[in-house]
Formats: structure tokens, C-alpha cells, sequence
């Protein structure tokens, strides 16, 4: 089954994560990948103390894909790509792949790994993403909306440390 999690609201991530660590306490065999997350982010410490595995980005500070040179949009892809791939030639029973719905959007993510990731019957998969994705839409069996109401974003507050990231 395919869970896609989706919009401009807080929580995709928390709640994906939230599903995985559910998943591997009842003994499910779970990997997360981060896709334009160089895994800074709090949650990742925690994951790879109960023996998660995590794939994340190896870039370097808090930046945005569409802020980044070609070359490093490049590196990125390959990173994401070589990933993927990775996680296609083993056994799961569940795969988050946090970020995948903005990864495709921003092209920086090989489509046929996508295709083929999507095709998998022998794994649950959660997707997160910003904006809904056409291929992820008519691919979830599961699809969430997160939608913003109110965000202290909204009122100039930065996002901390424990709570946003």
C-alpha cells in the first residue's frame, strides 16, 4: 500500500516517522529516505539509535535545491537517485520517502526510480511532499492532506529546534 502525505500544514514528516517507528516496533523490517534533507534534522539521531536506517543528502548547511548551483543540484540528484536504487534491490516492509513528492517536483529525482519504486508490491511506502504530485496522487491507496491554518511562520517567528526541525 502506498500512504501519501501532502500539503502546507505541519506534521508529514513527524507523522511518517511516527508510522515507521510503529512499523519496526511490531518487528517490520523499515528504511527512511530524506530526499533535500542533508538529515540535520532532529528526528535522524534517534532513528539510528533503534537501528532505522537512514539515506539522506550530504550537503552542508540548512539550504534550499533551488538556491544550490548546478553542481551541487547535480550531486544532490545522484545522491537521491543512488538511494533509491539502493533501497529497489533490498527487502522492506515499510519505506518512508520523506520529501519524494518535492524532489519529483523540482526534478531532482530520476523519474523511471520513481516509477519503479511506486510498482513495488512487497512493501508499505510513505510519501511526504508540499504540493500534490499527479503520479502520487493516482498512485496512493492513502492520501492525507496537511493543511495550514495557522503557523507562527505566519507571524515572523523561525523554526526551532525540537519542534519544526
Amino acid at each position: 500500500m502506498i500512504h501519501y502525505y501532502y500539503g502546507d500544514g505541519k506534521g508529514k514528516t513527524s507523522a511518517a516517522i511516527g508510522a515507521c517507528i510503529r512499523a519496526a516496533g511490531n518487528g517490520l523490517h523499515c528504511v527512511v529516505i530524506q530526499f533535500l534533507k542533508n538529515g540535520s534534522s532532529g528526528e535522524i539521531p534517534l532513528l539510528k539509535q533503534i537501528e532505522i536506517p537512514v539515506r539522506t543528502c550530504s550537503f552542508k548547511g540548512i539550504r534550499f535545491f533551488r538556491d544550490m548551483n548546478k553542481d551541487e543540484q547535480q550531486t544532490v540528484i545522484a545522491e537521491h537517485n543512488a538511494n533509491l536504487l539502493e533501497i529497489l534491490q533490498k527487502q522492506f516492509d515499510l519505506v518512508v520517502l520523506d520529501e519524494l513528492g518535492d524532489a519529483i517536483r523540482r526534478e531532482a529525482v530520476d523519474p523511471e526510480l520513481v516509477r519503479a519504486m511506486l510498482s513495488r508490491h512487497d512493501c508499505e511506502l510513505i510519501i511526504t511532499g508540499h504540493t500534490p504530485v499527479k503520479i502520487l496522487l493516482q498512485s496512493a491507496d492513502y492520501i492525507t492532506e496537511f493543511r495550514c491554518t495557522a503557523h507562527p511562520y505566519q507571524n515572523g517567528l523561525p523554526a526551532r529546534k525540537g519542534i519544526e526541525y
